[in-house]
């Protein structure tokens, strides 16, 4: 585990799946979710080069099929410690042999954790070291504490949107595959999502793509103390593990989505995935910001 101190924030960044198991504000708040087993046992994994199950349990790449298990391998693999600063450290990723079993590509895949003013930063850098296209989606999964504070509840917090928004969200189906839509109820501001455990145990996961917004604040629905979660990718989602009522919500950019159910099974077709040149590479990453 890698423990940095800085202004009086703390965080931990495990080298399996290049992971911060925990971060407290320089206020002495816990951020980050415990990690609790018996409810859900990670607290902020890396996705790539996938997310969620694939239909039939495989994706075609180059015409053939590649079992990349769920959520992609990368929060299951061992990063090394490539850079570390006062403020920050980044984390590598290149294939190993398990990794070749499943994705045919030659990457690097760089996570940073970087403190800032008013929080932390995570930011993701992928290099194509093949000498063809890569295809890849990638997107980060960070459980957030809610309540943040004592006497409080789950529910008396609210998720308020940048900017306003029709509400339409992504549905998935028993296999974890995308077959419909509905659209949630933002209030007359059209920017407000009431938090409410009925709902994730009857949805499990709000998917929203294509926002306006690149935003979100995790606050207090009276005095207004929360958190911001900035993000750079094109779709969204909002979790916390159905049926425990637990005291954490997900808050999940994604650049790209989990499969859907009448989808052709190649990444190519998969919405907003990445194609990276040989050579290239791309960043992303999100914020958080306690306010």
């Amino acid at each position: 585990m890698i423990v940095l101190e800085y202004r009086g924030a703390v965080m931990e960044i495990a080298e399996l799946g290049a992971e911060m198991r925990r971060f407290r504000s320089k206020d002495g708040v816990e951020r980050i979710w415990s990690g609790d087993p018996a409810v859900w046992k990670s607290t902020a994994p890396v996705l790539f080069p996938t997310i969620n199950l694939l239909k039939n349990g495989v994706v075609t790449i180059e015409g053939r099929e590649w079992a990349v298990p769920k959520h992609g391998f990368a929060k299951y693999e061992l990063f090394t410690l490539t850079e570390k600063g006062e403020d920050y450290v980044t984390l590598t990723l290149t294939p190993n042999e398990t990794i070749k079993a499943v994705y045919p590509f030659d990457f690097a895949l760089h996570v940073t954790h970087r403190f800032t003013e008013g929080g932390f930063e995570t930011r993701y850098v992928v290099e194509n070291r093949s000498g063809r296209k890569m295809p890849f989606i990638i997107g980060g999964h960070p459980g957030f504490t809610c309540p943040m504070a004592e006497g409080e509840q789950f529910t008396d917090y609210e998720l308020r949107f940048e900017k306003e928004e029709d509400g339409s969200h992504l549905l998935c189906d028993a296999d974890h595959l995308i077959s419909g839509e509905e659209t949630a109820d933002l209030g007359a501001d059209r920017r407000t999502l009431t938090l409410r455990y009925e709902d994730f145990d009857r949805l499990d996961t709000y998917i929203f793509a294509g926002l306006n917004s690149r935003s979100v604040d995790l606050v207090h629905k009276r005095h207004g103390h929360g958190i911001r979660v900035s993000f750079d990718m094109e779709a969204l989602a909002v979790w916390t593990m159905p049926g425990k009522h637990a005291p954490y919500l997900c808050i999940e950019p994604w650049q790209g989505l989990p499969p859907y159910a009448d989808e052709t099974g190649l990444f190519e077709d998969k919405p907003f995935h990445i194609a990276l040149e040989a050579g290239e590479s791309y960043a992303c990453g999100y914020r958080m910001e306690v306010l």
